[in-house]
């Protein structure tokens, strides 16, 4: 079972640090929300280092059935 990461949007501070430093993988939404909208366009790592870097603690990983 695949792991894909997403944005839990009610933690979500929309400090937008993730659409920053990956863009290919994260946006922000017009609410001001950081939404993961392509998470194959980066490996696992790159993705692994804008969770560990959210300061709101807003991004998981989420098994994908």
């Amino acid at each position: 079972m695949a792991e894909v990461p997403r944005v839990n949007r009610r933690e979500c501070c929309g400090c937008a640090l993730c659409a920053y430093a990956l863009p290919e993988v994260f946006r922000v939404t017009p609410e001001g929300k950081s939404e993961v909208f392509a998470p194959d366009k980066a490996p696992r790592e790159k993705i692994q280092k804008i969770i560990d870097d959210c300061p709101c603690m807003a991004i998981l990983w989420y098994k994908q059935n």
